[in-house]
């Protein structure tokens, strides 16, 4: 069995840098930001002067916000170091740290990898800040990625201290910046106290990727992540007609890795179409791996009664309110109470968002006038499979 292993790690591989091929990595340039990284540095230029400014970018999955923002503030903060003004950058993933204290805990580890986990209170840690921040005589640019898990659990206190950071202090300015990144318009979350601190003109909104943004982005990774002359030209191609019905550039830099794994274990040193074609035949895996992590608990018992009911029913629609039923057996199932019907509805609104599902008004041939749901690009069958497994593995 050890030699199984052995032989795979010695084989060759047209792969020569696969971290170039990981969601987390962010590469030099960014084909087709360009315009929105030089908003940012027009934005933020004012930190120069210490003049704090807050943004926000919202966009789908797969839309470049998080490789933006990275790439932006670590660009920036080696600008500003050369001009002799020290910015230190924290990027926080709130589904991660979806509280208040946990979001701190996660700045505060940054300056001090030994603060300690709990015993100190939102306002103690936000005064630890606050002397950290004066000993080195430094601003804070702070992201908080996917920053409507905090406010759905925790509102906006924090953001609203974060942004008065120097109201009751004697500073002569905030030293703390914001970007907050989220799929959703958080603007509504946020308090009127809040919203007055980001301007309105202050916002980005990324748009999903046409084919040909796709393809650019495809083949950069192409040139990172391959040797050289290793893929076609046509597998680009499909790579990026395929990846631009969901406009989604993390599902084309999956879908080139899966196709770069089926050319490898078949010993190729070229990867082709058929390469390509056969990652396509893991799509709906793919998809979900990639998506369902990013919706929360409730969201995903939405979806897998949606799921569930297709597969029971075998019709190509389901009503809202037999899926609103069925979300209630499957909440009780895995211990959840059920959520009220105007919570229900936006579960419903933001997985459509997130691509999975289709709602519309019933029309010609149906009786009466009533919400119709469809799952258009994956089975239920597959969906619920996957669902079950991600619920099951976080009891």
């Amino acid at each position: 069995m050890s030699d199984i292993v052995e032989d795979e790690i010695a084989s060759s591989s047209i792969i020569s840098n696969l971290q170039a091929l990981d969601f987390d990595y962010v590469p030099e340039e960014l084909p087709h930001r360009e315009d929105q990284l030089r908003f940012l540095a027009r934005i933020y230029k004012s930190l120069l002067s210490k003049n704090p400014q807050n943004v926000f970018i919202k966009g789908p999955v797969g839309t470049g916000k998080t490789a933006l923002a990275k790439r932006f503030c670590t660009s920036f903060i080696k600008a500003a170091r050369k001009k002799g003004v020290f910015i230190e950058y924290v990027h926080i993933n709130c589904r991660k740290r979806s509280t208040d204290s946990l979001a701190l805990l996660g700045v505060l580890n940054y300056f001090d990898p030994r603060f300690p986990d709990r015993g100190f209170s939102v306002q103690e840690m936000l005064q630890v800040l606050k002397k950290q921040l004066e000993k080195r005589d430094a601003q804070l640019l702070l992201v908080l990625d996917e920053v409507d898990a905090l406010l759905r659990k925790s509102g906006s206190s924090l953001i609203y201290s974060l942004t008065r950071f120097a109201d009751e202090e004697a500073l002569k300015s905030n030293p703390i910046s914001l970007i907050l990144i989220s799929q959703h318009d958080v603007f509504q979350m946020l308090e009127p106290s809040v919203l007055s601190t980001f301007k309105r003109t202050n916002i980005i909104a990324l748009n999903k990727y046409t084919r040909d943004e796709l393809y650019d982005i495809v083949k950069q990774r192409v040139n990172l992540a391959f040797h050289r002359n290793t893929v076609s030209e046509e597998s680009i191609a499909l790579i990026a007609d395929i990846a631009s019905e969901w406009g989604d550039a993390r599902f084309a830099i999956e879908l080139l890795w899966k196709a770069g794994l089926y050319a490898d274990k078949q010993r190729d040193y070229k990867l082709l179409p058929e390469h390509v074609r056969a990652a396509k035949a893991d799509v709906y895996p793919i998809i979900t791996e990639s998506k369902l992590l990013n919706l929360d608990k409730h969201q995903l018992l939405t979806l897998y009664a949606i799921a569930k009911k297709l597969q029971k029913s075998d019709l190509a629609y389901v009503t809202t309110g037999e899926v609103e039923k069925t979300y209630a057996i499957t909440c009780e199932e895995y211990g959840e109470k059920p959520r009220a019907h105007t919570m229900f509805w936006n579960y419903l609104k933001d997985i459509e968002n997130a691509g999975f599902i289709n709602i519309k008004i019933s029309g010609r041939g149906q009786t009466g006038t009533t919400q119709l749901i469809s799952l258009p690009d994956i089975p239920a069958s597959v969906l619920s499979e996957r669902i079950e497994k991600i619920l099951n593995s976080s009891k």
